[in-house]
C-alpha cells in the first residue's frame, strides 16, 4: 500500500509539473517586485510549505484508508498550495523543506509538523467520521495560520498567495463540514473563531481574484487571442484593448462556453466587467464596429 501511495504522489506531481508553466497565476506572482524579507516571513514560508504538505499527506493517508473522493480531491489542490509556496521559496531563494526530507508522504523536517501528522492519521483512522473531522481540523489550522503570516508581512506577493491558499482552504472547509453533517455530525471549530466559521460555511466560495466590483471599459482592441485557464484543460479568449489611459489585458470567455469572437484588432469595443486574478473579465461585451455581442452568466457578473 505504500508503494501505491508513493507511486500516485509521484503521477500527481509529474502531473503538476507538466502543467505550471502554463499557470497565469504563476506569472503574475514572479513578476511582482521582490521586497525584503523579514526573519517572521521566512519562517513562515518555511512553516506554510510544511503544513500544506501535512494536508496533502494526511488527506493522500486517509483516502487510502477509506476511499472517500473529498480526500483525494483536496490532496491535489493541497499540492497546488505546496507548489505555490515553493514558487516563493524559489523567488527568494530560500532552501526548501520537503526537498530536504524528499518529498516523501508523512516525512517531516518540522518536529511539530511530523508529530501532528502521526495524531492526526491515528484520530482519522478510527472512522469515516473521524477521517472527515480531522479534514475539518486542518482547515481549521490552516485557515489560522494563513491569517497570522498575512498579519505578519508587508509583501505584495506573499500576502497575495497566502490570500489565494487561505480561500482555497475555507472552500476545503466548506466541503468537508457538508460531508460530515450528511452523515449527521458536525464540527466545531478550535483554531478560527465561531463567527468567522459560520461566516465561511454561509459563503458561496466565490473563486478567488482581485476585485468583485463591476467596471467598464471603452478602448480599442490591440490584439485577440487565447491563453491557457487556470484550470487544466481550459482555453480562454483574451484580447489586449489599449483605453485612454493605459492598454488592459481582457479574459472574454473560455472557448467551450464561446468556439468563436467576432472581434478583431482595431475594434473599438465597449466592456463591463470586473478586475480577476490576471486579467479584466468579461460580463457584457460589445464591438462597436463589427456589432458583436456577449453577456457572460456568471453569478459574479450580477451587481
Amino acid at each position: 500500500m505504500k508503494k501505491l501511495i508513493v507511486l500516485s504522489l509521484v503521477a500527481m506531481t509529474t502531473l503538476f509539473a507538466s502543467n505550471y508553466q502554463q499557470k497565469p497565476i504563476e506569472k503574475y506572482v514572479t513578476s511582482m517586485p521582490k521586497q525584503a524579507l523579514s526573519r517572521m516571513e521566512i519562517k513562515d514560508l518555511m512553516h506554510m510549505r510544511e503544513e500544506e504538505k501535512l494536508a496533502r499527506d494526511v488527506y493522500i493517508t486517509l483516502y487510502s484508508k477509506w476511499h472517500l473522493p473529498v480526500f483525494k480531491n483536496i490532496s491535489k489542490s493541497e499540492s497546488w498550495h505546496m507548489h505555490m509556496i515553493k514558487l516563493l521559496l524559489n523567488k527568494y531563494n530560500l532552501p526548501d523543506p520537503v526537498e530536504k526530507s524528499g518529498d516523501k508522504v508523512g516525512v517531516f523536517e518540522n518536529r511539530k509538523l511530523q508529530n501532528l501528522y502521526y495524531k492526526l492519521v491515528a484520530m482519522g483512522e478510527k472512522s469515516p467520521v473521524a477521517a472527515l473531522k480531522v479534514g475539518a481540523l486542518i482547515e481549521d489550522l490552516d485557515i489560522y495560520d494563513l491569517n497570522r503570516a498575512i498579519r505578519d508581512t508587508d509583501n505584495k506577493d506573499i500576502k497575495f498567495v497566502y490570500s489565494a491558499l487561505r480561500h482555497g482552504s475555507e472552500n476545503h472547509m466548506r466541503a468537508f463540514v457538508r460531508l460530515l453533517r450528511s452523515y449527521g455530525s458536525d464540527y466545531t471549530p478550535k483554531y478560527i473563531s465561531k463567527s468567522y466559521f459560520d461566516a465561511i460555511l454561509a459563503s458561496k466560495g466565490k473563486a478567488f481574484g482581485f476585485n468583485n466590483a463591476l467596471s467598464e471599459i471603452y478602448g480599442k482592441v490591440v490584439k485577440v487571442y487565447q491563453l491557457p485557464g487556470l484550470r487544466k484543460g481550459v482555453t480562454w479568449w483574451m484580447m489586449d484593448v489599449e483605453t485612454k489611459n493605459k492598454t488592459i489585458r481582457v479574459a472574454i470567455a473560455p472557448t467551450w462556453i464561446l468556439p468563436e469572437v467576432a472581434v478583431r484588432a482595431g475594434d473599438i469595443v465597449e466592456i463591463e466587467g470586473y478586475q480577476g486574478m490576471y486579467s479584466f473579465i468579461v460580463c457584457k461585451l460589445e464591438d462597436k464596429t463589427s456589432g458583436f455581442e456577449y453577456e457572460s452568466k456568471s453569478p459574479r457578473c450580477k451587481k
